[in-house]
C-alpha cells in the first residue's frame, strides 16, 4: 500500500509539471494556424492598427475615403460643369500681358461677340487650324474671372477636318534652358497694368517690358517715374512649347534695379 501511495503521488506532480508546457504547445499551434493579421506603424493620429479607436480624415470610425468614391465629392474638384456647343465666325486673336497667344473674339449665331480662351500651350495648335474669318464651332463653359470679366473657355474646336481638345501640355523633350542674366538700360516710357488694375511692370522706349512685383512698383512710385533713366538685371522669359508670342516682346524679370545711380534689389 505504501509503495501504491508512492506510485500516485509520483505520476500527480509528473501531471502537474507537464501541465504548462502541454498549454504552450497548444497555444503555438493555434497561433500557427490562425490568419496573419498586418499591423501598420502608428501615424500622426496615433496608432492606425485593424481595431485603432478614433475617426479617421474623413470623420467615420473605421472607414477610409477612397477618392471618386460615390457620393463623396472630392476637395478641390469643381464637380459637373454643363457645356454648350456654339458656332460662328473667328475675330481678332487675343494675347495675355505677355502677347502670347491665349484666345480670340468670336461672333456666334447671336451676333454678340465674345472672348473664347484657351491655355496658351495651344497657341500653335490654335494658329495652324484657323484665322481671323474661319467658320468654326467651339464647345466649353463661359466662366467669370474675379474682375467679373465673361469669357468662353474652350474645351474643343472643330475647323474642318480639324479638331483641337484641350489636353495638358506635353512634356519637354528637350531640357530648358537655363536662364541667363540680362542687363539692359533705358528710359522708363510707361507703365503695365495687370487685369487688377494694379503697376505690376515697367516699359521702356525699346519696348521692353520689365516686371516687378505690385508692392515694388508701389514702393517706386516717386522713384522710377516716367522718363527716368534706369537699369535693369534681370532674366529674360523664354517661351514654352506650344506658345506663340503675336509681338516680338523683349520681357524680364527684374532682380536688380538701378535708379538714378541708386541699386535696388528686387524681392
Amino acid at each position: 500500500m505504501e509503495l501504491q501511495a508512492k506510485l500516485t503521488t509520483a505520476v500527480l506532480v509528473a501531471t502537474l509539471l507537464a501541465a504548462p508546457l502541454i498549454k504552450a504547445q497548444n497555444q503555438s499551434a493555434a497561433d500557427a494556424s490562425a490568419p496573419a493579421v498586418a499591423m501598420t506603424p502608428p501615424g500622426p493620429d496615433g496608432p492606425r492598427g485593424p481595431h485603432a479607436g478614433g475617426p479617421d480624415r474623413g470623420g467615420r470610425q473605421g472607414e477610409r475615403h477612397q477618392p471618386g468614391q460615390p457620393g463623396r465629392p472630392d476637395e478641390g474638384r469643381r464637380g459637373l460643369t454643363s457645356l454648350t456647343t456654339v458656332s460662328g465666325t473667328v475675330g481678332q486673336w487675343v494675347s495675355n500681358d505677355d502677347a502670347i497667344l491665349d484666345g480670340f473674339t468670336f461672333t456666334g449665331t447671336t451676333n454678340a461677340p465674345t472672348t473664347v480662351k484657351f491655355p496658351p500651350h495651344l497657341g500653335q495648335q490654335v494658329q495652324k487650324a484657323i484665322k481671323p474669318g474661319s467658320s468654326i464651332s467651339v464647345t466649353g463653359f463661359t466662366d467669370t474671372n474675379p474682375q467679373g470679366e465673361s469669357t468662353f473657355r474652350m474645351v474643343s474646336l472643330t475647323a474642318g477636318k480639324s479638331v483641337i481638345t484641350d489636353t495638358p501640355p506635353a512634356a519637354p523633350t528637350t531640357t530648358p534652358p537655363t536662364p541667363t542674366l540680362t542687363t539692359v538700360s533705358g528710359k522708363i516710357s510707361d507703365y503695365r497694368l495687370g487685369r487688377d488694375g494694379r503697376v505690376n511692370g515697367l516699359v521702356l522706349d525699346d519696348k521692353t517690358i520689365v516686371r516687378i512685383p505690385p508692392h515694388v512698383a508701389y514702393q517706386l512710385t516717386n522713384l522710377a517715374t516716367k522718363g527716368s533713366a534706369v537699369t535693369v538685371q534681370g532674366y529674360a522669359k523664354n517661351l514654352r512649347d506650344g506658345q506663340v508670342q503675336l509681338e516680338k516682346t523683349n520681357i524680364l524679370n527684374a532682380s536688380v534695379l538701378t535708379i538714378n545711380g541708386q541699386q535696388y534689389l528686387v524681392r
